[in-house]
């Protein structure tokens, strides 16, 4: 799916930010409408690795506000399918106990949009 990508003023990456869905974007415009200086998926968290040494399951959260020292992951899955996502981030939780990592459902989303009058993809 190819979402708008708008010219955005807190954005501190170094490439363009490609958003997966129209909930990331929306929330993107939230924090640079008020200016909170942000990052899409600067990282990636190494959960397991086979014998080898290749990463067979990672964490990449779609935020990093870097003056909050937070990622943000946001997921609009039915509540009933997050089971997967909540325990890649109690995993994370685990192995990076420094990281601090938030996690908004779509109901989160969903109250964001009212609230901020975002048009948000069913």
């Amino acid at each position: 799916m190819r979402v708008e990508s708008p010219v955005f003023q807190a954005y501190c990456g170094s490439k363009p930010p490609r958003f997966v869905n129209r909930s990331e974007l929306e929330c993107a415009k939230i924090l640079d409408y008020y200016g909170i200086r942000w990052d899409y998926e600067p990282h990636s968290f190494v959960l397991e690795r086979d014998d080898e040494g290749r990463v067979v399951s990672a964490f990449t959260p779609d935020f990093y506000l870097p003056e909050q020292d937070l990622f943000i992951e946001v997921t609009v899955m039915k509540q009933s399918l997050v089971t997967r996502k909540n325990r890649k981030l109690r995993e994370v939780r685990r192995l990076y106990p420094e990281v601090r990592v938030k996690l908004f459902y779509r109901r989160d989303i969903e109250r964001l949009a009212q609230r901020y009058r975002l048009r948000l993809a069913s």
